[in-house]
């Protein structure tokens, strides 16, 4: 006859072997994999630092090894005292050009975006895949027309009011960050957001008396926190790291960015391998510090982004 006793010691094992389970399936079917993965993507930065901390002669040392004596602390002092390149100046102005051209394009984007998912009109959807065409083209065909447009902008440059005998925005702010403000991928990221909040929001502020940008700004951007986050990183990073633009619209020093002064460590006489992975290392603090710092906005942001 079974007890009590019996009917509570077989649910205890059943239990225990279900826990057990469970623990093995997140370990092998989580854990582990996702450490192996964190291993491999953190492990070309840690051979980067490796590198930067060397000699020019034990760059190269073969059989490779991960840490090497001496270690050369002073490489990211002598980053700083090349004279080749102004970090401190190139530093300044990446910063500036990245910070302004991700809020004006996390700003223009969100004003596109909350109307075209907001509001219905006609030709709404004809708008919505012309801006989907866009990302379709790749960037590298959009910087001849880009260059002609920033040389022949009126009344700026020297130029006259139909764009000729000047220079217009080349080797500007200006032309370094106007151009990357708008961009197709930000207006159906939001877009995708905003149609996730409730078009009852809308209605209940409009029955209150807010105007239509009152709703845009009092509620949709501060609902939109994790999303905007989202963008404003991506824009950020994209804008850090850019090489093309930058290159083709600046030939001033006073207007060059980090990664233009890193190229300049690489000569027709050789590259320094070590102060210029120095000078990379620098230049990736920023961008790591934000994802780190901004890491649960990004998740949320992606999460939300992309749920309808």
């Amino acid at each position: 006859m079974t007890t009590i006793v019996d009917v509570a010691q077989g649910a205890t094992k059943v239990y225990r072997k279900s826990r057990r389970h469970n623990v093995l399936g997140n370990l092998f079917g989580f854990y582990i994999p996702a450490t192996i993965i964190a291993v491999v993507m953190a492990f070309p930065l840690l051979w980067m630092l490796a590198l930067s901390l060397r000699t020019e002669a034990d760059v190269f040392i073969f059989p490779p090894r991960l840490v090497t004596l001496p270690v050369m602390w002073e490489n990211f002092i002598e980053i700083w005292r090349d004279p080749r390149m102004q970090i401190g100046l190139e530093f300044w102005n990446t910063f500036v050009y990245a910070t302004v051209r991700s809020v004006l394009q996390v700003l223009l984007s969100s004003m596109a975006a909350f109307v075209l998912a907001r509001y219905e009109f006609r030709g709404r959807n004809t708008i919505f895949i012309l801006v989907l065409a866009t990302t379709m083209i790749p960037h590298e065909v959009m910087l001849l027309p880009l260059y002609i447009l920033i040389k022949h902008v009126p009344l700026a440059g020297g130029n006259d009011l139909y764009g000729a005998g000047g220079t217009g925005w080349l080797d500007t702010f200006p032309g370094l960050i106007l151009p990357g403000v708008v961009s197709g991928y930000s207006i159906f990221f939001l877009r995708q957001f905003f149609l996730t909040l409730p078009k009852e929001i809308d209605e209940a502020a409009r029955l209150d008396g807010a105007s239509e940008f009152g709703i845009y700004w009092r509620i949709a951007l501060p609902l939109s926190i994790p999303a905007l986050t989202t963008l404003g990183v991506f824009s950020f990073q994209f804008a850090w790291s850019d090489f093309m633009w930058p290159l083709i619209i600046t030939s001033s020093d006073h207007i060059k960015t980090l990664q233009l002064g890193l190229a300049l460590l690489s000569t027709i006489d050789g590259t320094q391998w070590s102060l210029l992975l120095a000078g990379a290392v620098v230049s990736s603090l920023p961008l790591i510090a934000i994802f780190v710092l901004l890491q649960r906005f990004i998740v949320t942001g992606i999460n939300l982004g992309v749920g309808k």
